[in-house]
């Protein structure tokens, strides 16, 4: 009887509200990441002892081969309809892929490798991600994407590479992908902007933010690059995201990060900016999962004199002068 009770005031209570027990929450789809890294290793470690693929060795060699080459795509055409952020994140997720490696050996089976995003650019297989995704690539290591929909493609063709820009255009063995269109023009400072990736290992993370502001930045070896801000949050995982414009255009792609930290003086001046590591290159161990359930207790905190992380991405400019010859 005490059920009865405690059920009556409800269903009077929902009735009052013109609200139905029939009714059911609206659908929402839920990543099981485990799952999905692991259907990610099985699956193209079944296509490489299939044969499918390139190998380490040609890929190596396509990769030196292609340094500034144009790859002559004909990206799709921009949209100038706006969309609802909703819409956004809907749309793009389709044209999103993990993308990445595992190494290994037919005799021996396949680990996990290295893990990023790349974007489709055509409906006939053409990905675009970073360049530094396939910065010293082991003997044994095989590339290749997984789809929204867990189908996993072999990498098939290096078509054009950009170490300046961090750009790489590359082809999988995929026919009929939802290719993400370019923009026309660059997102003005203040633009809102969205990102979807797979930042440490949450697949298919969404993301809200603004551009902050363009930069070029000269390396060590007196090369010039050109950086997109914005302030949608990404982490390792992310190269090759796409960054996509209210109306679902691609204008520029997450590359790296760049921590701004109080300076050690106290006031003065901060040292130059170390813009070597970038946290979306970070290789995954074999056990890593596992290594971090089997952790001690944490070491006592440390006082961290992180202020800021910078999220830098290539501008869409330089994406589309690696994948077509007009700009």
């Amino acid at each position: 009887m005490r059920a009865l009770r405690l059920s009556a005031p409800v269903l009077i209570l929902f009735a009052a509200i013109g609200v139905s027990l029939a009714d059911k929450p609206q659908a929402v789809e839920f990543t099981d990441d485990t799952k999905t890294l692991d259907d990610f290793t099985k699956k193209l470690g079944e296509l490489v002892k299939a044969d499918k693929g390139m190998k380490p060795a040609d890929l190596k060699a396509a990769v030196e081969d292609r340094k500034k080459a144009t790859a002559k795509v004909t990206p799709a055409k921009f949209n100038d309809k706006p969309l609802s952020p909703e819409e956004v994140g809907e749309r793009v997720r389709a044209s999103v892929f993990l993308f990445g490696s595992v190494t290994g050996d037919k005799e021996n089976g396949f680990d996990q490798g290295r893990m990023a995003t790349a974007w489709a650019a055509t409906a006939d297989g053409v990905l675009v991600t970073n360049w530094h995704v396939f910065d010293q690539i082991e003997d044994d290591e095989w590339y290749g994407a997984m789809a929204a929909d867990g189908k996993v493609y072999p990498l098939v063709e290096v078509l054009a590479i950009d170490k300046a820009a961090d750009v790489a255009v590359v082809k999988i063995a995929g026919k009929g992908l939802t290719p993400l269109p370019l923009a026309d023009k660059p997102a003005k400072v203040g633009a809102w902007v969205g990102v979807l990736g797979h930042p440490g290992d949450r697949y298919y993370t969404f993301t809200q933010g603004h551009v902050s502001r363009y930069s070029t930045y000269t390396e060590d070896d007196d090369t010039k690059t050109r950086w997109m801000s914005i302030t949608a949050d990404y982490a390792y995982g992310s190269s090759g995201s796409p960054v996509v414009d209210k109306f679902g255009n691609v204008v520029g792609m997450a590359a790296l990060t760049e921590n701004i930290d109080y300076p050690d003086d106290g006031g003065g001046q901060a040292d130059k900016a170390v813009r070597k590591a970038r946290q979306s290159m970070v290789r995954r161990t074999v056990n890593r999962r596992d290594d971090d359930k089997k952790k001690d207790a944490a070491p006592a905190p440390t006082p961290s004199a992180l202020q800021m992380v910078v999220k830098l991405t290539v501008p869409a400019a330089d994406v589309r002068a690696v994948l077509t010859e007009k700009e």
